[in-house]
C-alpha cells in the first residue's frame, strides 16, 4: 500500500470521527444532518406511542438538561404563542393584592393607570377613595414604613400581613365591598409555584371576602351551623319581639341536641360562641315581667346539670327559661309532665300546638297526597302487618302481665286467636271513626283535643309530691323498666337459644353448635348479669324507705361492663351470622319463620330483640340523674350515685361512638351507591355534613363589567360536603307517564380537598342572583341557590368546615 493510499483511509476515518456522540459525524455535514433528521423522526415516533405521564417525564427530563438560553428559547417561543407572561395581574391575582399593588402609586400614576382599561380604572377609584384623609383616619391602606419604602410585590406570607379594607372589619368596609374577585387559574398557579402555606392563606382570604351577616359562626350539624339558625329565627320575626319561644329538639336531661353532633350542656354554655349565641336568642323574647319566656321541650328539670343550664341560660340572658321535669323511659311523654316555673293558663303544649297550625298543614294534604302516591305504592303491604304487630304486642304484653314464660308458651294458639280477633275489632273501630269524624266540625274537635291536652297536664301539676315521695317513684320505675328488659332478653333464652340447643342435644341439628355460641353467648352473659341485677333492685325494693340506697347496686352493675363490651364488640358478626344461617341452612329459616314476628316474641324479630342491650342504657342515664336530683345532699345514697352515674356516662359515650362510626360509614356507603363513578368514600373519620342543590352557570362574556355579565344555565349540580372533601355530582331527574313523582339520578364529577378549594361570592345582579364560584386547583364552577337563604346556609356551612379541615 503506498503512503498515499494510507494517508487517504487515515482522512476518511478522521472525516467520521464525533463530536458528543458515538455515532454523529462532525465532518460530513450532509451525512450528520441527515443521521439528526432520522433520530428526530424515531425519537418523534416514539414520542407519540407514549402515554401522557411517559411524555411528560420525557419532557422533565429534558428540560432539566437544558441551559438557560434554550430555556429562555423555549420561554420566547411560548409567549409569541400563547402570551403566558403577558396576562393582566388584576384578572388573575384576588382583587386586595391587587389594590395592594396599586397602593404604592402617587396620584398622577394612578390617573395614568385608570385609562389602562375598565377593571384598572375601578381598583384606582377604588384606592384614591380609601387614601382621603376621612378615610385614612379609618383605614391605612399603607404602613408608615411601605410610604416612604415600597416593597417589591410577591407571593409571599408577608403580602397578607395588611388585610384589605372589607375583612378588617371597619365601619367603612360596606363601602369597599367587592364585586367579584377575580380568579386565581390554574396556569397563574402553577407557573408562580404556589406552595401549601400560600395556598392555605390565599384560601383563606377567599373565605374572609365572602359577604359577612351580624352573626358569629359555630360548628356545623344537620347542614346548618347555629349561625344560620339565628338568621332563620331574625328573618322569622322580622324586628318583632316573641311573647315565647319553643325549642323543639332531641336530647336529654343534662344536655340539649340542638344541632347533630354539638350538644349544649353546662360545660360549653360559657364558651363565647355559645354564649353569643343564647343571648342574642334571648333578646329576641319579650322579658320575664311583659310575660316572655323560652319553652325547651327537653327533661332538663329531671337533673341537677339540666337545672343548672336553665340557671345558666336566665342569668345570661334575663329571659324565663322554662322546661319539663318528668322522665318518661322510652317515649317523649315528658312534655306533658309538670313544667318549671309558675302554673300558666295554657300548658307549654297547646301554645305552640295550635288549631291553626293544624289547618294550614290540612291545607297541604292535596299536595302531600301527591307526593306520598309512591310512598304509599310501597309500604301498604306492611299497613296490614303493622296492625297485626301491634294487636299481637299487645296481647302479649298482657299475657306477660299476667302469667308466666311457662304459661305463656302453652297457650301461644289462644294468644294469636286473641290478636286475629283484636285486629279485627281494630278494623271495625276505624272505619267507624272515620264516619263520626267526617260528621264533626273539624274546629270543634280540634278545640276538644287542645282541652284533653289541657285536662292532662293540669291532672299532672296536681300530683305534687316531695323529694321522698319522687326519689321512691324514680326507684320503681327504673325497677319496672329493668323487669321488661330482662323480659326481653328470657325471650331470646326460651324462643331461640334453648329450642336451638336441643335440637342440636337430640341429633337434629338446625345449627352448629359453633353458629350457636357465636350467636347467643354474650347475650346470655348479659341475661345473667342483668338478672342478678333485677333480683338486688327487687330485694331492695322490698324493704324501701327513703333512707335507703340503691347506688352501691348500680356501681357493682357498673363494675362488670366488660360483659356489655364483650356483646357490642361482636354484635356485627352476630348480625351476619344470623344473615348467613339464615340464607345457607333452610332448617334455620323455617325456624326463624315459626317463632319471629309472634305473640311470644312481642312481635319482634330475632335481630330487633338483640336492640334492646344497645337501647337500655339512654334508660340508665336518665333514671339516675333523676334519682340523684331527688337525693339530699347529705344522704348516704349521694356520693355512690354520683360514681355510678359516672360509670354508666362513660360507657354511654364509649357505645355512642360506635353507633356513630357505623352510621357515617353507613351514609357514604349510600351516597357512594347513588352516585354513578363515585370513587371510593370510605376513610376514617370521614363524615357528610350537608347535601346542596345548586345549578351551574356559564359567564358568556367575562370581558365585560360585573354587575352587565350574562349567565346561561348549563346543569344541575348536587354538592356533597363532608368534613374533608367536597364531591360535586351532576343531577338529573326523570319522569314516570301519568306520575307527580320523579327519579333523581347522579353522576360523579370532581372531588376536591377542602383546603384547596377558593370560595368567592358574586354578588346580585340585574341578571344574577345567589351565585357564588367554587374554584379547585384544576377546575372552578359558577354555581347558584334557588333562595337567598339556601346560598347563606351553604356558604356559612362551607367556610366552617375549610377552616376546621384547616386547622387539623
Amino acid at each position: 500500500m503506498s503512503a498515499g493510499d494510507s494517508s487517504r483511509k487515515t482522512l476518511e476515518v478522521e472525516s467520521y470521527h464525533t463530536r458528543f456522540s458515538a455515532w454523529t459525524p462532525f465532518s460530513n455535514k450532509s451525512l450528520n444532518r441527515q443521521l439528526f433528521q432520522e433520530r428526530v423522526a424515531l425519537v418523534s415516533h416514539w414520542f407519540d406511542l407514549w402515554t401522557n405521564k411517559q411524555r411528560q417525564e420525557f419532557l422533565f427530563t429534558i428540560f432539566l438538561r437544558c441551559s438557560k438560553s434554550q430555556l429562555r428559547f423555549v420561554q420566547d417561543w411560548f409567549s409569541e404563542r400563547i402570551q403566558v407572561a403577558k396576562v393582566d395581574f388584576s384578572t388573575v391575582l384576588p382583587r386586595f393584592i391587587s389594590l395592594y399593588i396599586f397602593s404604592f402609586l402617587n396620584p398622577k400614576d394612578l390617573c395614568a393607570a385608570a385609562q389602562v382599561s375598565w377593571s384598572w380604572k375601578f381598583l384606582t377609584e377604588q384606592v384614591y377613595y380609601l387614601s382621603l384623609p376621612s378615610n385614612r383616619a379609618q383605614i391605612q391602606l399603607w404602613s408608615p414604613q411601605e410610604k416612604t419604602q415600597p416593597a417589591a410585590v410577591c407571593f409571599s406570607e408577608e403580602l397578607f400581613k395588611v388585610r384589605p379594607p372589607w375583612v378588617s372589619g371597619t365601619c367603612c368596609s360596606s363601602l369597599s365591598k367587592p364585586k367579584c374577585q377575580p380568579r386565581l387559574s390554574q396556569t397563574v398557579r402553577e407557573r408562580v409555584g404556589l406552595h401549601e402555606a400560600l395556598e392555605k392563606q390565599l384560601v383563606l382570604a377567599s373565605l374572609e371576602a365572602l359577604p359577612k351577616r351580624s352573626l358569629q359562626s359555630l360548628p356545623y350539624g344537620l347542614g346548618i351551623s347555629i349561625c344560620s339558625l339565628l338568621y332563620l329565627v331574625e328573618k322569622a320575626l322580622d324586628g318583632r319581639k316573641a311573647q315565647s319561644v319553643g325549642l323543639f329538639s332531641d336530647g336529654d336531661s343534662r344536655e340539649i341536641n340542638l344541632l347533630q353532633g354539638y350538644k349544649i350542656g353546662i360545660k360549653n354554655l360559657l364558651r363565647p360562641d355559645v354564649r353569643n349565641f343564647w343571648e342574642k336568642l334571648g333578646s329576641y323574647v319579650a322579658t320575664e315581667e311583659e310575660g316572655g319566656h323560652v319553652d325547651i321541650f327537653v327533661p332538663l328539670g329531671a337533673s341537677e346539670a339540666g337545672m343548672e343550664v336553665l340557671s345558666q341560660l336566665a342569668q345570661l340572658t334575663g329571659t324565663f327559661f322554662t322546661a319539663p321535669t318528668g322522665i318518661a323511659t322510652g317515649s317523649y311523654q315528658h312534655i306533658l309532665s309538670d313544667w318549671l316555673g309558675p302554673p300558666r293558663e295554657r300548658a307549654p303544649p297547646s301554645v305552640y300546638f295550635s288549631q291553626a297550625k293544624l289547618q294550614t298543614w290540612s291545607s297541604l294534604t292535596d299536595l302531600l297526597e301527591d307526593t306520598l302516591k309512591s310512598v304509599r305504592k310501597q309500604v301498604s303491604p306492611l299497613f296490614k302487618e303493622l296492625q297485626k304487630s301491634i294487636s299481637g304486642r299487645m296481647i302479649g304484653q298482657l299475657m306477660f302481665d299476667t302469667m308466666g314464660m311457662a304459661h305463656v308458651l302453652n297457650n301461644q294458639e289462644t294468644a294469636q286467636a286473641l290478636a286475629d280477633g283484636l285486629m279485627e275489632l281494630s278494623k271495625e273501630g276505624s272505619e267507624g271513626n272515620i264516619t263520626e269524624d267526617n260528621s264533626q266540625d273539624p274546629k270543634s274537635s280540634l278545640s276538644k283535643n287542645d282541652l284533653n291536652l289541657e285536662a292532662l297536664v293540669k291532672l299532672e301539676r296536681k300530683l305534687q309530691m316531695d323529694s321522698a315521695e319522687k326519689r321512691t317513684r324514680v326507684v320503681r320505675e327504673l325497677l319496672q323498666s329493668e323487669r321488661k328488659y330482662v323480659q326481653m332478653l328470657e325471650i331470646v333464652r326460651d324462643v331461640y337459644a334453648t329450642p336451638l340447643k336441643a335440637a342440636l342435644s337430640s341429633n337434629r341439628a338446625i345449627l352448629s353448635a359453633a353458629n350457636i355460641q357465636i350467636i347467643f353467648s354474650d347475650v346470655l352473659q348479659i341475661l345473667s348479669l342483668n338478672r342478678r341485677f333485677l333480683d338486688n333492685l327487687r330485694d331492695r325494693l322490698q324493704e324501701w324507705s327513703p333512707a335507703h340506697c340503691v347506688g352501691e347496686i348500680v356501681m357493682k352493675f357498673g363494675s362488670q361492663l366488660n360483659t356489655y363490651t364483650n356483646f357490642f364488640n361482636n354484635y356485627p358478626v352476630v348480625l351476619k351470622t344470623i344473615e348467613k344461617c339464615r340464607e345457607m341452612t333452610p332448617a334455620f329459616r323455617a325456624f326463624l319463620k315459626r317463632h319471629d314476628k309472634t305473640v311470644v316474641t312481642k312481635m319482634l324479630t330475632l335481630p330487633e330483640l338483640l336492640l334492646y342491650p344497645s337501647r337500655r342504657f339512654e334508660e340508665y342515664i336518665n333514671l339516675l340523674y333523676a334519682l340523684r336530683l331527688h337525693t339530699p345532699a347529705e344522704h348516704v345514697d349521694r356520693g355512690d350515685l354520683t360514681t355510678a352515674v359516672d360509670q354508666i356516662k362513660k360507657y354511654k359515650g364509649y357505645l355512642d361512638q360506635m353507633k356513630q362510626n357505623i352510621t357515617m360509614k353507613d351514609q357514604l356507603s349510600d351516597i357512594q351507591r347513588i352516585i354513578r363513578g363515585c370513587p371510593t368514600l370510605s376513610e376514617v373519620n370521614r363524615y357528610l355534613i350537608r347535601i346542596q342543590e345548586v345549578a351551574q352557570l356559564h359567564c358568556c362574556d367575562e370581558e365585560i363589567s360585573f354587575s352587565l355579565r350574562l349567565y346561561e344555565h348549563i346543569r344541575d349540580l348536587s354538592l356533597f360536603l363532608f368534613n374533608d372533601v367536597l364531591l360535586i355530582s351532576s343531577r338529573g331527574t326523570s319522569h314516570t307517564p301519568f306520575e307527580r313523582t320523579s327519579k333523581t339520578t347522579y353522576q360523579f364529577i370532581a372531588s376536591v380537598a377542602l383546603h384547596r378549594i377558593f370560595v368567592e361570592d358574586i354578588p346580585d345582579s340585574k341578571y344574577v342572583k345567589n351565585a357564588f364560584i367554587l374554584q379547585g386547583p384544576k377546575h372552578e364552577w359558577i354555581c347558584a341557590t334557588e333562595v337567598e337563604d339556601d346560598k347563606f346556609l351553604w356558604l356559612s356551612v362551607l367556610q366552617n368546615a375549610i377552616k376546621s379541615s384547616m386547622e387539623k
